[in-house]
């Protein structure tokens, strides 16, 4: 008798009840918040969480590229500006070879 009870009482635990969407939701963004908040933490602590090291092959030091900005805090290289900063007219080599990124990288579907 005594053991189902014990029984019952672990299944109880486990068990927990059914969340609404938009709770998981929230508790998903606070969850990530906080990871994100810890991974700062060891960063300034000088921890790395490195997913990807292709940073750590293209920069001499990794820590102070992540510092200037060149690298994310797991590692991710961002890309340099593809193309100039200005406003493009429509006849421009520069404006052509946006139109067709965006083809490539599926950013607008429709052909120009």
């Amino acid at each position: 008798m005594e053991e189902k009870k014990v029984m019952e009482e672990k299944e109880e635990k486990t068990l927990t009840k059914p969340v609404s969407e938009e709770q998981f939701k929230e508790m998903a963004k606070e969850m990530a918040a906080a990871n994100y908040q810890k991974v700062l933490e060891d960063f300034e602590k000088g921890i790395l969480h490195l997913r990807d090291y292709s940073g750590v092959r293209k920069f001499k030091s990794i820590r102070r590229a992540i510092r200037r900005g060149h690298v994310s805090l797991f590692g991710d290289v961002y890309p340099k500006r593809p193309f100039k900063n200005i406003k493009t007219k429509k006849g421009n080599i520069t404006y052509t070879k946006r139109r067709l990124y965006e083809q490539f990288t599926h950013k607008n579907r429709t052909v120009a």
